[in-house]
């Protein structure tokens, strides 16, 4: 059935643009030669509707709605109709929104449906007001009041004022939204909630927001706010306008914060160490005090200062999150390895593997928690303990306790059983999946709304099954970048994808590197997306930077261009390999050093090696040294890409290698 209105969709692509792709193993060709009864186009149809699309995007709405009316095939109509939905200009009614959120639930953007929905809500009684808010918490400034009225006039003030109350302090508003909000609810809002909102836009780094509050509080909590902001913009005049609080406001968290954050920032480290070694339980944001924490805990180590950086890290007051992942494991290894204290230190690693859900980080806390059972003397309670490590048998820490317990290498990567036939007939019924498939053959695999209706189907999958055909399709369409994505997304619910989230390079590739390793720095710089293009620049499959590829080109006698980077995926492999493999020689044959380097530079890798020693040597334990690396983003990459290189290994049919052989190569006696 044919739709009646049609507008041009809102969704801009934020990833690079991807160039055609040779170099991996799975061509568009074959996709769309590939696509299932049901989810195929005529050649007419496909032709009408990237006329549709054309129009619609152009937003020549009534052009468009003319050509799509020749087609035959329905569906792509369907998401035409999606595109008008969520424009922020939509002209549909009420009725057609919710009918539409109603019976298509699983669709993406639907935040945005919402907002459209909140916008052309009619005249309703109360009550039902209340209810759809209830179900769905107001997106828009307009929804909220909606919602608020219709508390007040069913009996629920106090609910309705503890609703305006909140969303004032947390709101995302703009100036006129917030003074309109401010006028409407003017006799609820208390001098503790401006000041709650002004707080909040201070630790958020808002300073025209938080520059807009300051006549709502009274002077003393100006004082503070512009000495905050003052400290957090490094300005000149910080110690002046940090005078000028009152002495009963000195100890606002806030405030000492900023106070720390800038002393660290000045590098006077024993002047942050003082403030942070003081702060208030109540520290306002227990996330930001640990960034700080951090930092200076990982200075202490640097000269030897252990004890200090465990008092430091062990009262990290986080709850949650990353950072308390963080905060509990340095507590926990900074016992266990430099204070000798491993009960303590047993405390902190099962700590961390109870209060995260991550399997990077639960296997962290059980792998570490078995060595500080070791180093008891309780060899049944630290088998126990590798055995919940190895049972997330794909992550680094997973794989070191296979090593621990003595088992083959790679047993800890799990097979993948055959898809059942009811779990490959749902997935050919699944609407999302039909949609991607269309949306390939009418606007190419670089589609940014393909890529949205691949993402939705990942975030709605539940069982390994589901997230393998999600990955397999997105390889089919050519989007290994969505196939990786999806991959990780599993991984967080416990389900390693070992086909189709590890794409494989169809390139040539020379013997050294090991191809396994190849493949594990791709799917980590880049996720096989070969034209994307880092903030700092690095492009393409291995992320070259434009010198480095240069010199690397030069070096081959090679023609080079910045474009052939992300044009030529054979191109960027081939300088990428060499490069890789330049960096393996410097280092002596060590991995672990080589990744490092290919992340954070071999300058900074040698300046490692000359303060905390070098993992080649005898008595330098490797695990440890890549825990001390001092930047995060490196500690994490090593890892991720040790780990990737295991399951390529499985995935390419390599024989496998222990986890404990790879980080030690390059050592006296290993190749």
């Amino acid at each position: 059935m044919k739709r009646r209105t049609l507008a041009a969709h809102s969704v801009r692509n934020k990833a690079p643009g991807r160039n055609p792709l040779p170099a991996l193993t799975v061509a568009l060709a074959l996709a769309l030669a590939s696509l299932p009864a049901g989810a195929e186009l005529s050649a007419a149809d496909v032709q009408t509707y990237r006329q549709a699309f054309k129009a619609a995007d152009g937003g020549k709405m009534e052009e468009a709605r003319q050509i799509a009316r020749r087609a035959r095939e329905d569906l792509p109509d369907k998401v035409l109709r999606w595109i008008e939905l969520t424009r922020p200009d939509t002209t549909a009614s009420w009725e057609e929104l919710t009918a539409f959120m109603r019976d298509n639930p699983a669709w993406p953007n639907q935040n945005a449906l919402r907002r459209n929905a909140e916008a052309k809500m009619p005249d309703m009684p109360y009550r039902e007001v209340r209810a759809w808010f209830e179900a769905r918490p107001p997106l828009t400034i307009a929804g909220f009041f909606r919602y608020v009225d219709s508390l007040m006039e069913t009996g629920a003030s106090d609910k309705a004022i503890e609703q305006v109350r909140r969303r004032y302090v947390e709101g995302g508003f703009g100036r006129v939204e917030e003074q309109d909000f401010r006028k409407r609810y003017v006799g609820l809002l208390r001098p503790q909630d401006h000041w709650a909102r002004l707080d909040r836009l201070l630790w958020d780094g808002d300073d025209d927001g938080a520059k807009r509050m300051l006549p709502l509080v009274e002077p003393g909590k100006q004082a503070v706010a512009q000495a905050r902001m003052a400290l957090a913009g490094m300005a000149g005049g910080a110690e002046k306008a940090l005078a000028k609080v009152p002495p009963q406001l000195a100890n606002d968290p806030g405030l000492l914060y900023e106070r720390a954050r800038f002393r660290r920032r000045k590098d006077q480290d024993a002047g942050a160490l003082e403030i942070l070694a003081k702060a208030p339980k109540d520290m306002g944001r227990a996330e930001a005090w640990w960034t700080e924490r951090h930092i200076i805990a990982r200075r202490l180590m640097e000269t030897g200062q252990h004890a200090r950086a465990y008092q430091l890290a062990a009262a990290h007051g986080t709850k949650d999150g990353l950072s308390f992942a963080q905060a509990e494991f340095l507590a926990g290894w900074l016992a266990l390895r430099f204070l000798d204290k491993p009960d303590q230190a047993l405390k902190h690693f099962e700590a961390l593997s109870r209060g995260t859900s991550s399997p990077v980080s639960k296997s962290r806390g059980a792998y570490w928690s078995g060595r500080a059972a070791e180093a008891l003397g309780d060899k049944e309670r630290a088998k126990a303990f590798y055995e919940a490590a190895m049972s997330y048998g794909s992550t680094f820490y997973g794989m070191l306790a296979v090593d621990k317990l003595g088992l083959a290498p790679g047993s800890s990567i799990p097979k993948e059983r055959p898809l059942t036939a009811e779990a490959k007939k749902a997935f050919e019924r699944n609407e999302l999946a039909r949609v991607a498939k269309l949306l390939a053959r009418i606007e190419g695999r670089d589609s940014p709304r393909l890529e949205l209706f691949v993402r939705r189907m990942g975030s709605e999958a539940k069982t390994a099954e589901e997230y393998r055909q999600v990955s397999a399709m997105a390889l089919e369409l050519g989007r290994q970048d969505l196939a990786v994505f999806n991959a990780r997304t599993a991984l967080q619910d416990g389900f390693v994808i070992l086909e189709s989230g590890y794409p494989e390079l169809d390139a040539r590739l020379n013997p050294r590197p090991e191809r396994g390793l190849v493949h594990a720095i791709v799917r980590q710089e880049s996720t096989f997306a070969p034209g994307v293009v880092s903030p700092a620049g690095a492009r393409g499959l291995m992320q070259l930077m434009p010198g480095t590829a240069q010199q690397v080109a030069k070096g081959l006698g090679l023609r080079h261009t910045h474009e052939k980077l992300t044009s030529d995926p054979d191109y960027n492999v081939r300088l990428g390999t060499t490069y890789l493999q330049e960096l393996i020689d410097r280092f002596g044959g060590s991995y672990v050093l080589a990744i490092a380097s290919y992340n954070a530079g071999s300058g900074r890798v040698g300046n490692w090696i000359k303060e905390f020693g070098d993992p080649r040597a005898s008595g330098v334990d490797v695990v440890d040294w890549i825990e001390t690396i001092p930047i995060y983003e490196t500690r994490n990459y090593v890892q991720r890409v040790l780990e990737n290189l295991q399951v390529y290994r499985a995935r390419l049919g390599d024989p496998p290698v222990s986890l404990n052989t790879d980080l030690n190569r390059g050592a006296a006696g290993n190749g």
